[in-house]
């Protein structure tokens, strides 16, 4: 199954890539074990945020936001 991931790192110019995961793959897991990202961050699924036990759907697009760290007012 192939999903998309969508993320912003300042030393990675390309901010999409296109991973290959096994059926039944959670976030928690698809997070953890294959992108190898220890940070708790809110998560989403085209544009809607998701538990970290939501199944990934082939073709879905996951969105790895970052936490806001300042008041924007």
């Amino acid at each position: 199954m192939t999903i998309k991931v969508f993320y912003f790192i300042p030393s990675e110019p390309n901010s999409v890539k296109s991973v290959n995961i096994e059926s039944g793959t959670n976030i928690h897991v698809f997070l953890r074990d294959i992108l190898r990202y220890e940070v708790e961050t809110p998560v989403g699924v085209y544009g809607k945020l998701v538990k970290k036990t939501y199944i990934i759907k082939d073709k879905d697009r996951i969105e790895i936001y970052e936490k806001i760290t300042a008041n924007p007012k």
